[in-house]
């Protein structure tokens, strides 16, 4: 069958289904299909069940396709501990994540469109419900216009006089997926990337890859393709210059941008901070099909980048968009991910990701000891209010010796309130520190322990970190949610080896 068949039939049977509108379906197929055809005509042995398995890995749909079931080479000698040391000196890190800026965001347009996005132009003729998009942003199925940006990075810089770094942590393209294109994601990154440097002047930034930067969305092609319709060295050949040329990066870190959008730096002697783009891992990654094992060999450097930084006696936080947990990050990468952090966690102080919107934490368990935390991972939310949260960014107080996280403050700001006064500014506040908020005496890997357990048990205590973690946006508070229903989350907070939904249970 031609490609323009197989074209038509997949839209048309899309349409058919009501599985998104005729023009979602369209853009989507489209700008998807080269892709997949170079996949299925590449890999002669692709069976339908391997696909399936790749993308819902279930019991129902299990993988069992041996090309999938790969390791890293990982060092197993004993971890060399550098001898801890603590200092009352502590540095300011600002953590800013998914900004997802859309440039065709209308404010009184469309709030309630039938379509994966809405507050767009053109969208207001479907407009049926009369619920109108707000100017600071909305609730809905809705990104961020250009004044947001520029607001929450105004508001950054003016309040917060002693910042030592920026991690950001990705996604900058807005939600429009069915109708991206190079061009259109190449002008949002100049413009966002740009702002952000000249917000920021001389503070050194740390930027990673979200799953929305490259076209079509979460599609990162191994650097063998070299074809520019479905290659992504477009992107990794932009962020290298950008990132390099506003002097966030030295001229080294390129080779491992454009091998596969991951690099690292020691940005002073003793501290190294490595940066991945996990978004590989990502089961609509459709490449994951094309090259199942450790995509771009970014693990086994990852694990060799760890042994290097424990010879050379460093401290290591690493910045991923994704969360080690992650339900779409393919399970077999996620599995050796999580056996590198295990060996290497006495030397990584603090994991940083974005992705989610919500503001919450992961605690990952040792795999030969399932009683014991062996690293934490902190998510820094969104600015995006995609969908049912309010924007937000976290300052995180670092011991300056060794690293790890004393506490953090985070920041929002209400939507509903913000949009009532449309004319002025919105009113950023602290929402909380973690500390106080949750009565700790400090971020250790026991404190952190027992603040699980009494979550599992203290409804009042349960109930603040529920709405931490909707930072506080009432449309996500009014829905029904009892204590029952509360305590799942505190699963997604576990991570582990093992068989973790048991342990959740008990």
């Amino acid at each position: 069958m031609s490609t323009e068949d197989i074209k038509s039939k997949v839209i048309k049977i899309c349409t058919l289904l009501k599985l998104q509108s005729p023009q979602v379906c369209d853009g989507a197929i489209t700008i998807n299909l080269p892709i997949i055809l170079h996949i299925i005509d590449s890999k002669p042995n692709l069976t339908a069940d391997t696909i399936c398995g790749v993308l819902l890995e279930s019991p129902f749909c299990p993988l069992n396709n041996n090309e999938f079931n790969w390791t890293v080479n990982i060092d197993d000698g004993p971890p060399k501990w550098i001898k801890p040391e603590e200092s009352n000196e502590t540095i300011n890190i600002l953590q800013i994540t998914d900004i997802h800026y859309d440039p065709n965001y209308e404010p009184y347009g469309n709030a309630y469109c039938n379509e994966p996005t809405c507050c767009r132009k053109g969208q207001n003729d479907t407009n049926t419900s009369g619920k109108v998009a707000g100017y600071w942003g909305d609730y809905n199925y809705c990104d961020s216009p250009w004044h947001v940006v520029v607001d929450v990075l105004d508001h950054v810089i003016t309040e917060h006089k002693n910042i030592s770094y920026v991690y950001f942590t990705g996604d900058i393209i807005d939600h429009g997926v069915w109708e991206t294109s190079i061009e259109g994601n190449v002008e949002s990154l100049n413009k966002s990337y740009l702002q952000i440097y000249e917000t920021f002047k001389n503070i050194p930034v740390y930027p990673i890859l979200g799953n929305h930067e490259p076209h079509p969305v979460n599609q990162f092609a191994p650097r063998t393709i070299t074809n520019d319709e479905i290659s992504t060295q477009w992107l990794y050949k932009l962020m290298a210059d950008l990132w390099i040329n506003f002097g966030w990066l030295s001229e080294s870190t390129r080779s491992t941008i454009l091998q596969g959008g991951f690099y690292t730096v020691s940005p002073k002697k003793g501290f190294r901070i490595i940066v991945l783009n996990n978004n590989v891992c990502y089961s609509y990654n459709w490449w994951l099909l094309y090259q199942p094992q450790d995509p771009d060999g970014q693990l086994q450097w990852l694990a060799d980048t760890l042994l290097q930084a424990e010879v050379d006696k460093e401290y290591v936080h690493i910045l991923a968009h994704l969360p080690p947990n992650n339900t779409d990050c393919q399970t077999t990468w996620k599995r050796e991910y999580l056996k590198i952090v295990n060996r290497f966690a006495h030397i990584i102080r603090a994991q940083f990701n974005g992705h989610t919107h919500k503001d919450e934490l992961q605690l990952i368990y040792d795999s030969d000891d399932n009683s014991k935390i062996s690293n934490v991972a902190w998510n820094g939310g969104s600015v995006t209010t995609y969908e049912n949260v309010n924007p937000n960014y976290k300052l995180y107080t670092i011991d300056n010796k060794n690293y790890e996280v004393k506490d953090f403050e985070n920041w929002i700001y209400n939507l509903t309130l913000a949009n009532i006064k449309s004319d002025q500014r919105p009113l950023w506040y602290k929402s909380y520190s973690f500390k106080e908020e949750y009565g700790l005496s400090d971020l250790t890997y026991d404190s952190l322990q027992t603040w699980l357990f009494k979550l599992m048990n203290d409804e009042n205590l349960l109930n603040r970190y529920y709405r931490n973690y909707f930072k506080q946006a009432e449309p996500s508070l009014t829905k029904e949610c009892d204590a029952k229903c509360m305590r799942a989350f505190i699963c997604h907070v576990i991570v582990s080896l093992g068989d973790h939904e048991i342990k959740c249970d008990n």
